[in-house]
């Protein structure tokens, strides 16, 4: 719990070299003005040019960060950046402690992942919200875990915290509606939805979308003005770009726009294939739909939602870490589960195109640069043939149980 966190702070200091120490125009300066414009005139919200959240988002800059100076709120900001990512390692290794990793150089072996790379530096560099929306999604996967291990009961409370915290969640990443629908009926069956307690369930979760978005109440046509965000990548192409294609293909506005309706409709039977899925548990669920969302995500080019989406992926090889072994018989042991970790930090850091070109200019040259393009596909090869071996392994092993000791 103390390499992580200087591994992060190096990041850090490595961003701030980069923009030289002089506060950039970049992401933050969106989240900035909107919490000004809050203060100044909330009906023109979406007039900040580059505001595609929702009005929770920028009405919790406005009673805080948007408060002070430019230049000092760019700082105070960058450090609170710091404190998430330390509370991201804290949280993930509560979360594989409640998965029962018990050896804290096992624990240890994520977290060096987590904890590197161009999706972290990339959060300090445009001073981005990323690790607010990741802190949120791990408090909320960590609770769940917590509860099921103690066998405590869920009562309002409960609820009330966690659909409080993913609601503003969504409302920093509106592109995880999807990972709210799962977590909504994750432990509500087809034949149970409109059952009393349940009905309760949604109550809460309406009050708190209400509450955090009144302005969508009082301005009704920011719904227009927000929604209109969602087409950000019709409009600009070049926001468009699938990650393991992105060097590939060129696609036009029309192709675009189908490309997007087909991705969505996709993502969105995944989501109710998920949903009621009672075989899986809500870590699992979240993992999947990372992995269908970094593949056929709209906006899964992004490098910023890296961080949270192959780190959710990552809690997929946990259940299938064996522990028993120890030195290089635990390395023989668990060789793909270590083939898989490995090949989620080598994305970690393979986005950048930085260090790879400016270091070795002989890697632009025809045909090495195309053994680069590829970096993509062979690297999410390597992961999803990882977790799809280690599942049929799991399916083998219990079938050799159940028949040497004839359990139906």
């Amino acid at each position: 719990m103390i390499i992580p966190p200087i591994f992060i702070g190096l990041w850090a200091i490595y961003a701030l070299i980069s923009w030289g120490f002089d506060p950039l125009m970049n992401d933050f300066h969106i989240f900035y003005y909107s919490g000004r414009q809050i203060l100044i005139n909330p009906a023109n919200l979406y007039e900040v040019r580059g505001f595609r959240y929702m009005p929770s988002f920028a009405m919790f800059f406005a009673i805080s960060i948007s408060l002070i100076p430019y230049n000092t709120a760019y700082y105070v900001f960058f450090i609170i950046n710091y404190i998430l990512g330390v509370l991201s390692t804290i949280e993930f290794n509560k979360i594989l402690v409640f998965m029962n990793v018990k050896e804290n150089i096992h624990r240890f072996i994520f977290l060096l992942v987590i904890s590197n790379g161009y999706f972290v530096y990339y959060q300090f560099y445009f001073n981005q919200s990323k690790y607010l929306t990741f802190v949120i999604i791990l408090v909320i996967l960590r609770r769940e875990l917590q509860y099921r291990i103690e066998q405590r009961p869920k009562d309002s409370n409960f609820y009330i915290i966690n659909y409080g915290l993913i609601v503003f969640a969504i409302g920093m990443a509106p592109y995880f509606i999807f990972f709210l629908l799962i977590y909504l009926f994750q432990d509500i069956s087809g034949k149970e939805i409109f059952k009393r307690e349940n009905i309760r369930k949604y109550l809460i979760l309406i009050f708190w979308f209400i509450l955090q978005n009144i302005l969508f109440i009082l301005y009704p046509s920011q719904i227009i003005s927000f929604a209109d965000g969602f087409n950000r990548p019709e409009r600009r192409p070049d926001y468009f770009k699938l990650i393991y294609l992105q060097e590939w293909v060129e696609l036009s506005p029309s192709e675009i726009r189908i490309f997007a309706i087909v991705f969505s409709i996709a993502l969105f039977i995944i989501t109710l294939i998920l949903m009621f899925n009672d075989r899986l548990m809500i870590e699992e669920k979240f993992g999947y739909f990372a992995i269908a969302y970094i593949f056929i995500g709209i906006f899964s080019y992004t490098f910023l939602l890296g961080l949270i989406l192959y780190s959710l992926v990552l809690l997929l090889f946990v259940p299938h870490l064996n522990e028993e072994f120890k030195g290089i018989e635990f390395i023989k042991n668990n060789r793909t589960v270590l083939i898989g970790i490995s090949s989620i930090l080598a994305i970690f850091f393979a986005w950048s195109s930085f260090f790879l070109f400016d270091y070795i200019p002989g890697l632009k040259e025809y045909p090495i640069i195309i053994f680069y393009y590829l970096r993509w596909i062979f690297l999410l090869s390597i992961m999803i043939f990882s977790l799809i071996k280690l599942k049929f392994n799991k399916i083998n092993i219990k079938g050799v149980i159940k028949k040497k000791f004839n359990i139906d």
